[in-house]
């Protein structure tokens, strides 16, 4: 205790507390700093990041031979050039019930589901001779890929795989095996109805492996592995490392975030950013940008991953491909309970290396503080701190707190059935220029412009700490693009070059402008107005909440500091009386 009081009076003696308090719009911008700059410079470091190892024993990877070789050669051959004559003179319909009948000749029990919006969707059960039927893995591949393409070795070397399973007794869980008219929102809809109103079913889906082999080629040169799901959600870490050691022990290289061939050898720092930065843009825009098939199993707890075939003249051949999904339904099929050993949040930075959320999460904490402290400044480092807490002026401000909800949620909706993104670009241009053209016209109390922007910065940092753990990539960026807006400046004397300071502060922090303007800086397939119409899309077909999390979780906060920008009255204080 006695070095607590000695503490406490060092602390008073010097006068730290308000040294601190009086530093806290520098502390605010130097918490983001930190966050930024660990993310960047420390992450990827050399002593930041871990190999990858398998947590559950049980699934032995590549411990069993593979026996899907030249054997199933001419068989999966048949049945792709089969299925490339009918994408030339076969409907889906004519397609799906061709393959059905396939199916049926091994055992298969198959049935049609059939969606108004998306379209029929084949799928057929291979009930586990050694199972109670309470489990399944799936094993999907939709006619055509995120690029239109074709699905044509996908949907064979399914068939081939189901074909060649059922030929054996291993199996503990049904195998389901799934050709959907297209990766996302066909997909989607067939596993939503899977868990609430299809009658044939094959028990809990405890894994799903999406195959994307476009073309009739027999040969690729290197595998994508796709992991990210909707609104934040990767698979168990354990299945991402069994199918990268599966693949790397059949001799394939693998590629992550759709890391170019020529860079997959590389490991060194700028290899390692690069990757864990296209992790980051991969999840915040998983379910909006173009899907591979995993994100359709997302919110079922159900682990997937999509192995997708590049390049048509490498040096490995399609079964070398089907013996990565082989291998890795053995290893799932071992299981006796659901995934729970290894990482569910995680950062990959390599197909072997990975940072776990204890080492990144203080990125987005830091992220996260900034604005706590931003909020802290607007209400100590002024006049007005000392105002009784159901003063007028707090009163008021949480009303139009309020208000600004109301209307971002008013916003979210109208823009569902009203899809215009120019009319919403423009209103987010005006709206940020009002405090400009009004310094004259109209202003407001100045207690109202810190008491907003303090309600403003709490509710953002509300915002991003809920999401640091759901949704760390979506935190992280979203904390960082809105940042600028707590740099603003309460203007009491009308000044024109903090006037057009705010101006570009509260362009370049507008949730819709930002998102406009990143998204088409780093995703060229969602250039132009695209990003908005797929926000929506993703938001009705997949149930991706990234639409909702903008204009909910920052719009409302950008809208009060914009008020709060209007040129300010000062207001005379009561003095307290000794």
């Amino acid at each position: 205790m006695a070095l607590v009081e000695k503490l406490h009076r060092r602390i008073i003696s010097i006068g730290l507390i308000p040294k601190f308090i009086s530093k806290l719009s520098q502390l605010s911008l130097l918490c983001c700093v930190i966050g930024l700059g660990w993310l960047v410079f420390m992450l990827p470091s050399d002593g930041q990041f871990r190999r990858t190892y398998i947590s559950e024993n049980a699934l032995l990877p590549s411990q069993a031979y593979s026996y899907f070789r030249e054997s199933e050669w001419n068989i999966l051959r048949g049945y792709r050039t089969q299925l490339d004559l009918f994408q030339y003179v076969s409907t889906t319909h004519d397609s799906n019930a061709e393959v059905s009948k396939w199916l049926q000749e091994f055992g298969v029990k198959t049935a049609i589901y059939d969606d108004e919006q998306y379209g029929e969707t084949l799928y057929g059960i291979f009930h586990a001779p050694r199972g109670d039927g309470t489990e399944a893995m799936v094993i999907a591949a939709p006619w055509y890929n995120e690029n239109r393409e074709y699905n044509t070795g996908g949907a064979a070397l399914a068939i081939s795989l189901v074909r060649f399973f059922s030929r054996w007794p291993v199996w503990s869980k049904n195998i389901i095996i799934v050709l959907s008219e297209d990766p996302k929102a066909s997909l989607r809809s067939w596993v939503t109805a899977y868990h609430t109103s299809l009658d044939l079913t094959g028990g809990s889906i405890e894994s799903a492996i999406v195959l994307d082999y476009p073309g009739t080629s027999d040969r690729f040169d290197y595998m994508e592995i796709h992991y990210d799901g909707l609104n934040g959600e990767t698979p168990n870490l354990d299945l991402v490392n069994v199918a990268v050691h599966i693949a790397e022990h059949e001799g394939i290289k693998v590629s992550l975030h759709g890391l170019p061939f020529s860079e997959l050898d590389r490991n060194d720092y700028n290899s390692r950013l690069k990757t864990m930065l296209l992790g980051i843009k991969d999840s915040v825009l998983s379910g909006i940008k173009n899907c591979y098939g995993n994100e359709a199993f997302s919110g079922w707890r159900i682990q997937s991953l999509t192995l997708k075939a590049k390049g048509i003249d490498g040096p490995h051949d399609i079964t070398t491909f089907g013996r990565v999904p082989e291998a890795l339904s053995r290893s799932v099929n071992n299981l006796l309970e659901k995934f729970h050993q290894s990482f569910f949040f995680y950062l990959l930075l390599a197909p072997r290396y990975f940072i776990s959320i204890g080492t990144y999460l203080a990125t987005a904490v830091a992220v996260s503080v900034a604005f706590v402290f931003a909020a802290l400044n607007q209400i100590l480092n002024n006049k007005y701190g000392e105002l009784p807490l159901l003063s007028i002026y707090n009163i008021w401000s949480i009303l139009t707190f309020c208000i600004s909800l109301v209307f971002a949620f008013a916003t979210s909706q109208l823009f569902v059935y009203f899809p215009l993104p120019r009319v919403l670009l423009g209103l987010s241009g005006i709206f940020s220029v009002l405090p400009l053209l009004s310094r004259t016209r109209l202003r407001i109390q100045e207690p109202f412009s810190y008491r907003f922007k303090a309600f403003a910065y709490i509710y953002m940092a509300i915002v991003l700490t809920s999401l640091l753990v759901l949704n760390f990539s979506l935190a992280i960026v979203m904390g960082l693009l809105a940042f600028p807006m707590t740099r603003t400046t309460t203007i009491i004397e009308s000044n024109l070059r903090l006037s057009i300071k705010n101006l570009v502060l509260l362009i370049i922090s507008n949730p819709f402008i930002a998102t406009w303007a990143v998204v088409n800086f780093v995703e060229p397939r969602l250039s132009g107005f695209k990003v908005f119409y797929a926000l929506i899309e993703a938001s009705q077909q997949l149930g991706c909440w990234t639409w909702y999390i903008i204009c909910l979780g920052w719009y409302p906060s950008w809208l009060l500091v914009t008020y709060a920008s209007i040129d300010a009255i000062e207001v005379q204080t009561p003095i307290k009386k000794e």
